[in-house]
């Protein structure tokens, strides 16, 4: 079995893909959720639900393009995490701006709106030093932030205001460039110029065949590996299952074999982790597919 490595092209219609939704997805979900966070924010969870939301729009584009090449999905994801995030800040000081008119329009019968910018960037300046969107996040840093917990508030001053801004950001970049990062590492089959298609499980193997199964694959002896597997479907855990995936259009390309360790937490919850990955030919895969038995149901 071989290894299985991205071929790192990234097509110009595909990175034109994943460019555009990288902005425009980080704008909409950021903008979204500064409109949200006029009501309720929840520090850290929004981040990592606009990371998730960021980086899963990214790994349909990555998909959709056909981008091959991990450095640039993770280029790609990065920067529409941090539009994502900006977004969200510019967002939140339009709330400011349109806030703030509001009471100078009701306090003050301030209607002009140029009229209201040009007096709410002068407060700024005398308050940081800066007008504008930096003036904002100036003041903003400088008001703090509350963590409510239970009963009792936690009040940030700027420093560590500067620095929760920081950890946000790096939970949405993280979450938004991990998972088209991931989505572009995923077999390709350049032959047939397509994603491969769904796992088809293959078999299982208990947990003591681990070792052995691995090393047969690795050494291309696939009749003496499928003799380990079975086509038990409810075979207890820890167990190992070993999966294929082909190309129906291509049938006699390489397919992609993965190998899985699966246990059980102290939940009672299934866990997964791939503990191999490789490429076969469609003869090898023919050897390892039909020779697995079936499982012999318990005598009565």
């Amino acid at each position: 079995m071989r290894n299985y490595q991205p071929s790192n092209i990234a097509p110009s219609q595909g990175v034109a893909i994943l460019a555009v939704s990288s902005l425009v997805s980080g704008v909409a979900i950021g903008g979204a959720t500064a409109f949200i966070g006029k009501f309720i924010y929840f520090i850290v969870l929004f981040p990592m639900g606009m990371g998730f939301a960021t980086g899963s729009v990214l790994g349909f584009a990555v998909k959709k393009g056909k981008i091959r090449s991990p450095l640039v999905a993770l280029g790609m994801g990065l920067l529409g995490g941090i539009v994502t995030y900006g977004a969200l800040m510019y967002g939140q000081y339009m709330n400011f701006q349109q806030e703030t008119a509001s009471i100078m329009e009701r306090e003050y019968n301030v209607t002009d709106k140029n009229l209201a910018n040009e007096q709410i960037n002068v407060f700024l300046q005398q308050e940081t030093g800066s007008s504008g969107f930096v003036g904002f996040l100036k003041m903003s840093a400088k008001e703090g932030t509350s963590i409510s917990r239970g009963s009792s508030k936690l009040k940030l001053n700027d420093t560590f205001t500067y620095l929760l801004w920081l950890i946000e950001l790096g939970i949405v970049g993280f979450l938004a460039a991990s998972i088209p990062f991931a989505a572009a590492k995923e077999p390709f089959n350049e032959e047939g110029n397509e994603w491969y298609g769904e796992t088809k499980l293959i078999g299982s193997a208990t947990e003591e065949s681990r070792d052995e199964i691995i090393r047969l694959l690795n050494m291309d002896d696939m009749a003496v590996a499928s003799a380990l597997l079975s086509s038990q479907t409810d075979m207890p855990t820890p167990r190992i299952d070993v999966y294929s995936q082909s190309s129906a259009d291509i049938p006699f390309s390489d397919s992609v074999i993965r190998v899985n360790y699966v246990s059980t937490n102290a939940k009672k919850q299934l866990e997964v982790k791939e503990i191999l990955i490789g490429l076969v030919s469609e003869s090898q895969r023919s050897q390892l597919v039909p020779q697995i038995p079936a499982s012999t149901p318990p005598e009565a």
